[in-house]
């Protein structure tokens, strides 16, 4: 009868956690950090983007610009 209920918990508690990771997946906003923008965001959008979150410095932001700007 232990043997049971140990399995009994096991299956809620594995239900659980599958519903939960199932929701959160299928989810909106669980995607949202994934992508930089909407899908119309220019690359120098995009950079300024990463820039503002500090992810890149201003120094490789100056030169990614440029790039993208064409003047090489």
């Amino acid at each position: 009868m232990f043997i049971v209920m140990i399995a009994f918990w096991f299956l809620i508690a594995a239900a659980i956690i599958l519903f939960v990771r199932h929701w959160s997946h299928g989810h909106p906003e669980h995607h949202a950090h994934a992508m930089p923008g909407p899908v119309g965001d220019s690359p120098i959008d995009v950079l300024k983007m990463r820039f503002a979150k500090g992810e890149v410095d201003e120094e490789e932001f100056s030169k990614r610009l440029k790039l993208l700007q064409g003047d090489k």
